[in-house]
């Protein structure tokens, strides 16, 4: 063995850096990963905020067709279209939502989820 890391000291060298470099390559990656994943969390939470009106500004109110476009948005993410579904397919969300919201917004929202059930792998989609 010994011989063998005399006689090849540059390959030896060479194949460490390799394995070095490439279990730096491997942590990035799975860093970079999981910060794209945390980041888009965070888009859709704030595609949630504004569906149900939430607006950091107390002094303006959310825009209803930002509020539409939102809904539309949530198709891209179907990695939650169980949490979507859990809040949005929803009987009581009538209730608890103002008439101009249960106008213009709630249908758009019916329109959404529908398309999302339709979409989902039937094993994911609630019993009816």
């Amino acid at each position: 063995m010994f011989e063998f890391i005399s006689e090849n000291p540059d390959t030896l060298a060479l194949s460490i850096a390799v394995i070095a470099g490439l279990f730096g390559f491997v942590k990035w990656l799975d860093a970079r990963t999981l910060k794209l994943k945390n980041e888009r969390y965070v888009k859709y939470i704030q595609l949630i905020r504004v569906l149900s009106g939430y607006n950091d500004n107390k002094e303006a109110s959310t825009c209803i067709t930002e509020q539409v476009a939102s809904a539309w948005l949530l198709l891209e993410y179907k990695e939650h279209y169980s949490i979507t579904l859990n809040i949005f397919d929803n009987p009581d969300l009538e209730q608890i939502s103002n008439i101009k919201w249960q106008q213009f917004v709630l249908p758009q929202v019916k329109r959404v989820i529908l398309e999302m059930k339709s979409k989902q792998p039937p094993t994911l989609q609630k019993p009816k």
